[in-house]
């Protein structure tokens, strides 16, 4: 499968590097205020838009390297503020995280929310595999480090500013992906998937005193690194507060779920490995508990069935799909999220239309 960059038509033109400049000039106070040199856009952001640029004519925050962040039209207000709560949070303990220095707020251009934050220099960890596969052991060592060290920070000021911010409790707490899902089987349409969810609803496991901080998406490709050091874990519109064994499962499923969809050429069972090889380093750092691990496997496994169902099945209400692309609702990776839902449930799911069992 292999997924496009969104469209990027009407954001390349003078209008809207017009209207960009306005914004940062009137940030920075200086008329005076240019681009050093045209912004670029940088691929990889599979619901927003990203450029980089550099600008002239500043002495603050804003005189380093910046990407714009522009979001969906909807939603896309939300996603920015909790991004820069949670981004801002983490830069101020010290972990390496991209600073968002404008804040977009209700203010848009082209009628997108946007953040503008600081660019991270260096490349993905996972370039430096593809580029040198005997790096996979430190890669996959690296990114354990760095995940382990994000579920020990902290959580509480994140949670009092994500307050602060007006956020809603349930745009970062597992509760939130729980009514979504709810929301879902009460559609003419995806009732028959309501025991999965029901599963889910009596298997929850109590919720800790002391929650971390999870990224919601951490795989190789947003942990950037820069002379061998972490410069910087990008993308957090997936983050919460929830227990680190949801943040783990995530990266799990990624590479043994999604992973060959993405990437259908590799060898067999090397994303088998890869998940294995990243749960044993990061239990030498942090102890897992085995039962959160099987329920947050089922979690993420079952909402990423019930949105790819929910992309696949005609008359479902838009609302209840995803609105960009979604690599979880191809064929492979579809029959993978049911073997992985009975093997952690017990309950045979109903692949949705246009997906055949093999």
């Amino acid at each position: 499968m292999t997924l496009k960059n969104p469209d990027a038509s009407g954001f390349d033109t003078p209008e809207f590097l017009d209207e960009m400049l306005a914004h940062l000039r009137a940030e920075s106070g200086m008329d005076t205020t240019a681009f050093a040199d045209n912004p670029v856009r940088l691929l990889g952001g599979f619901d927003t838009l990203i450029f980089a640029f550099n600008l002239a004519g500043v002495t603050n925050e804003l005189a380093g390297p910046l990407v714009i962040r522009l979001f969906s039209e909807t939603g896309g207000a939300g996603q920015a503020r909790k991004e820069t709560v949670f981004q801002n949070a983490m830069a101020d303990a010290g972990y390496p995280v991209p600073r968002v220095v404008i804040p977009g707020g209700e203010r848009k251009i082209g009628g997108r929310p946007f953040n503008v934050m600081e660019r991270v220099q260096g490349h993905s960890l996972m370039e430096e595999m593809m580029g040198d596969p005997e790096a996979t052991a430190r890669v996959i060592d690296q990114l354990a480090h760095t995940q382990s060290e994000l579920h020990t920070a902290p959580s509480s000021g994140v949670a009092d500013s994500l307050r602060e911010s007006g956020i809603a409790a349930e745009e970062f707490r597992i509760v939130g992906q729980l009514r979504y899902v709810q929301r879902c089987i009460a559609d003419p349409a995806l009732t028959h998937l309501e025991p999965i969810v029901a599963w889910l609803i009596e298997n929850r496991p109590d919720e800790r005193d002391e929650l971390s901080i999870c990224h919601g998406d951490f795989h190789p490709g947003n942990v950037m690194v820069d002379g061998g050091r972490v410069s910087g874990v990008l993308d957090w519109p997936g983050a919460l507060l929830a227990d680190a064994e949801y943040d783990v499962v995530i990266t799990l499923v990624l590479m043994t779920v999604a992973g060959p969809s993405l990437v259908p050429d590799a060898p067999p069972g090397v994303f088998d490995a890869f998940a294995a090889a990243h749960l044993d380093s990061y239990s030498r750092r942090r102890t897992l508990d085995a039962e959160r691990l099987r329920y947050y496997r089922a979690q993420r496994t079952i909402r990423a069935f019930i949105r790819g169902t929910a992309a696949r099945t005609p008359g479902v209400d838009p609302e209840l799909a995803p609105r960009d692309q979604y690599p979880w609702s191809e064929e492979g990776a579809t029959r993978r999220l049911v073997s992985v839902i009975k093997e952690t449930t017990g309950i045979d799911a109903q692949l949705p239309p246009g997906v055949e069992p093999e």
